[in-house]
C-alpha cells in the first residue's frame, strides 16, 4: 500500500516544522506499519484473553506506539489510523480464518 499511495513522509514533506530528525526510514508514509504491528498484537491480545486489565494496557501500548510515530514526524495521523484499523481487521480476520480451518480439521 505504501506504494501504491507514494505518500511523502511529514519530516521530508516539512522539514522546518521536524527539527533534528534523525531517521532509518526511507519508504513511503501510508500506512504505518509500526502502528499496524502495534495494533495486531493488542487485538490479538484481547480476543485471546477477555480480561480488562489484560485487554486495556494492550491497546494504550499499540495508541503509545502510534503517538510515537506522529511525534516524531514519521506519519500522518490518518497514516496512523488507517495503520491501527488494518492492524485490528488483520488480527480479527486471522482469528476467524484460524477458527474456520481449526473446526474443519477437528473430527467431529
Amino acid at each position: 500500500m505504501k506504494y501504491a499511495f507514494n505518500r511523502q513522509r511529514p519530516y521530508v514533506k516539512y522539514p522546518n516544522l521536524i527539527n533534528g530528525h534523525e531517521t532509518t526510514e526511507t519508504g513511503m508514509s501510508f500506512p504505518s506499519a509500526h502502528t499496524a504491528l502495534a495494533f495486531n498484537t493488542a487485538a490479538l491480545v484481547s480476543i485471546r484473553y477477555h480480561k480488562w486489565y489484560v485487554t486495556v494496557p494492550a491497546y494504550m501500548w499499540a495508541s503509545s506506539v502510534g503517538y510515537s510515530r506522529l511525534y516524531l514526524g514519521e506519519h500522518y495521523p490518518s497514516d496512523v489510523l488507517v495503520g491501527a484499523a488494518v492492524g485490528v481487521g488483520s488480527a480479527y480476520l486471522s482469528e476467524w480464518l484460524n477458527k474456520k480451518i481449526i473446526q474443519k480439521k477437528q473430527p467431529r
